[in-house]
């Protein structure tokens, strides 16, 4: 008997180092860049400070726009979209916004609806979609239940994901496998999940009789002037060398984490955009009535502060709006800020596991509040 846990104990023991070893040569160390040596502007106090939050939190990019009273601050990139081929990040790369697509799929289904005369608490069966080929529970839901995740509609196991790993499906598929399984379930019990705006994007798809990615660059981003930002079909894109990573579990080093999406186009997170593109954005949704969005925003606001789809978080004790994203090795950080007048967008292909946003755009708050 113990000759038999010996050598299980050995076996354990080289499996161990295996994957020690293999974590290592698989990893790449530590991002370091030479500090900012200088502070005689404002842009160098940030610049350092964001050189700082590279060797912190071992970051390979980030890109960061900040504007302020309808005028972009601040507009910059540091690092590498890969470490592989160091190729460099800057604000016009196309990175991937994760979950803060669903903003823009907010804002491109208000903008529809508001064409159909169709409210927010408006029933699905007011969109004639789907004739005859789903129950009339379905056809129940409210638009406004499905942009807040209280549709019942929850995202498939990691079990089922597991099992469809290799397939891909597009956003017609998807959709008709979703409405063909649908069951009331807990309507208005909140339950956070993509498959709610992936829905959205669906019904919006058939309501049009055109892709999703057609009708949000025709209702949102050419309006906007938003002219790199898309909502991809294909994913990876052979002339994107775009890369996300992830922290090592024993190494104080970062390997490449890989992305995959259930469907294509991703309504709820497929949005590729550029630090350009989301600065537009801001200013935009900072202007009220002068911006582009500002119809679309006062229908998701549906007599609530906070509108359908946004997130709301503190930052010093005033709140701020917009949404978070991550996914797989990719982080973004999209809010705003309307007393102050300031809005800042954040991204880093790195999976952030030390709430490196919410600090990053802390001590970016506190910089151009007290300018």
């Amino acid at each position: 008997m113990g000759k038999k846990l010996k050598i299980a104990f050995a076996v354990l023991v080289f499996w161990v180092f295996l994957f020690l070893g293999w974590e290592w040569w698989y990893s790449y160390p530590k991002i370091r860049f030479h500090p900012v040596a200088t502070t005689i502007s404002e842009d160098h106090k940030i610049d350092s400070m964001l050189y700082q939050a590279i060797s912190d939190y071992l970051l390979p990019g980030i890109s960061v726009a900040v504007v302020k009273e309808g005028k972009v601050k601040y507009l910059k990139a540091f690092g590498f979209k890969n470490l592989e081929h160091k190729d460099t990040l800057s604000t016009d790369s196309k990175i991937l916004v994760a979950s803060v697509s669903k903003l823009f799929t907010a804002l491109t289904t208000a903008s529809i609806l508001i064409q159909r005369d169709i409210h927010a608490d408006g029933q699905l069966k007011e969109m004639k979609v789907l004739n005859d080929r789903t129950g009339s529970s379905f056809y129940d839901l409210k638009v406004a239940d499905i942009l807040q995740h209280r549709s019942g509609i929850e995202d498939r196991s990691i079990a089922k994901q597991l099992l469809a790993f290799s397939r891909k499906s597009n956003l017609e598929e998807w959709g008709e496998s979703l409405i063909t399984s649908y069951s009331a379930g807990k309507i208005n019990d909140y339950q956070y999940a993509d498959a709610n705006y992936d829905l959205l994007g669906y019904l919006l798809q058939d309501s049009e009789n055109l892709d999703f990615s057609t009708i949000a660059h025709d209702v949102v981003f050419q309006k906007a002037g938003m002219n790199s930002s898309e909502f991809i079909q294909e994913w990876p894109q052979i002339d994107n060398s775009l890369t996300g990573y992830q922290s090592t579990v024993i190494w104080k080093r970062i390997v490449p984490k890989r992305i995959k999406f259930d469907v294509l186009p991703s309504p709820s997170s497929g949005m590729i955009s550029t630090t350009k593109d989301m600065s537009i954005a801001l200013i935009h949704l900072l202007r009220g009535n002068m911006g582009i969005f500002q119809s679309a925003v006062n229908w998701l606001e549906n007599g609530s502060e906070v509108p359908l789809g946004f997130q709301r978080i503190q930052i010093n004790g005033q709140e701020w709006q917009g949404h978070y994203g991550g996914q797989a090795g990719y982080s973004s950080f999209f809010f705003f800020n309307r007393s102050n007048e300031i809005g800042i967008f954040l991204f880093a292909n790195s999976k952030d596991e030390d709430d490196f946003r919410l600090k990053i755009a802390t001590q970016l708050a506190d910089h151009f509040t007290a300018e």
